[in-house]
């Protein structure tokens, strides 16, 4: 018993390390959640403000946001714009690598506003917004989210960014990238994420915008999407020599040398920069499945090629326990009729073999509860008196 015992503590911790599975991967791309994200957007509402840029509220709200997510060492980098007199706020949360942390992995989206009226005049308002491009802050937190709900541990660093001032000028990603080009070469690959959610008759398109030096990244996000999302990529000719690719955040990482991708619906949305611009005429389904890609490219760039990952969980592999329903949203019942009448002990983890529930039965088919855990993959042990009776892997949608 000691020796199983010392082999699956040793097989826990070899999975540990390696952070990530196709089983985990997948659960991972299974917990992406709309309401999540649609949440975060109604919240966000309430800091935006519509000007050329965010306010300090906005960002501290952000802060807030990513270290509730177990985002690391969050920070505020503020700059003043003599241009515009203002103060400009990104925001950057980290998860930190194991191997090379000082290499990145940047995904960002952009969280200031603009809101005209008819005449173009400028408006003060909560309203709009959502696609422009509070779905975008939105997406990059819920990735945020699941990933450290999953305790990722990628090899090189993960940075979240939420970028200002693209209202005015792009400036926020400008001075971010300038101030990392003393280091340059150690961003691998910047993600943008800006108008990713009007999509009006359904068509599940979104569209690919590239730069000349992110040829292989372009490739690897269109086979993301073809592998792992409902969306269709469209793949712009030349993209970054095209203006509309010269006005996204991306850009300006591009033009700095950080080889950068960066997303954007394929039928763009007629409320752009109105009060109309909200969550009823925007696509959470298009966003979700954006979100799978940009999870997709984080796990293939960050820590190791998504078609190449191991299958399960080494010491878990030996299930003999009928479980049903599997999958499940609430309760599953376990049969455990083959096995010796008397007391015995059911225990639920995690993927990462964290035990959340220790339940002692008597029945042959007792009922275990998953309704209070979020959407993933999950396992159950059963223990008779003297020893491991069986395993078997739960997944909870």
């Amino acid at each position: 018993m000691k020796r199983f015992l010392f082999l699956l503590m040793t097989l826990m911790m070899s999975s540990s390390m390696m952070a990530q599975t196709t089983e985990e991967l997948n659960a991972m791309l299974a917990e992406l959640n709309v309401d999540s994200m649609q949440a975060t957007v109604a919240e966000l509402q309430q800091y935006q403000r519509c000007t050329f840029y965010g306010t300090r509220d906005a960002a501290e709200y952000l802060v807030g946001k990513m270290q509730q997510y177990g985002l690391q060492n969050v920070k505020i980098d503020s700059f003043y714009s003599w241009l515009y007199d203002a103060h400009i706020y990104n925001v950057r949360g980290f998860i930190s690598g194991t191997e090379n942390p000082d290499s990145i992995v940047l995904v960002g989206a952009h969280y200031d506003k603009l809101i005209r009226d008819t005449n173009g005049d400028t408006l003060t308002t909560l309203l709009g917004g959502v696609d422009d491009n509070a779905a975008g802050v939105a997406l990059i937190l819920e990735v945020a989210r699941v990933l450290n709900n999953h305790h990722f541990s990628p090899r090189i660093t993960v940075e979240f960014i939420a970028l200002d001032a693209h209202e005015m000028g792009m400036f926020g990603s400008s001075v971010d990238a300038v101030d990392r080009l003393p280091h340059s070469e150690y961003v691998k690959l910047m993600l943008n994420n800006d108008r990713i959610a009007y999509d009006p008759q359904n068509l599940h398109m979104m569209t690919i915008l590239w730069y000349e030096n992110a040829m292989q990244e372009r490739s690897d996000a269109a086979l993301m999407f073809e592998s792992f999302s409902q969306l269709i990529p469209i793949m712009m000719d030349v993209a970054g020599n095209l203006p509309e690719s010269q006005q996204e955040d991306a850009y300006n990482y591009s033009r700095y040398g950080f080889p950068a991708v960066s997303f954007r619906e394929t039928t763009l949305s007629p409320f752009h920069h109105t009060v109309n611009d909200v969550m009823d005429n925007c696509s959470f389904f298009n966003v979700v499945e954006l979100a799978k890609v940009n999870m997709t490219m984080i796990v293939h760039y960050a820590f190791h090629d998504v078609f190449s990952l191991p299958d399960g969980i080494a010491s878990y592999t030996n299930e003999n326990l009928p479980i049903a329903p599997n999958p499940t949203t609430s309760d599953v019942r376990i049969d455990l009729s083959s096995f010796t009448p008397g007391e015995m002990t059911v225990e639920v983890l995690n993927a990462q073999g964290q035990k959340l529930a220790t339940h002692k039965v008597n029945e042959t088919c007792p009922t275990i509860s998953l309704r209070t855990y979020p959407s993933g993959l999950y396992f159950v042990k059963v223990y008779g008196p003297h020893q491991l009776l069986g395993t078997s892997k739960i997944l909870k949608w």
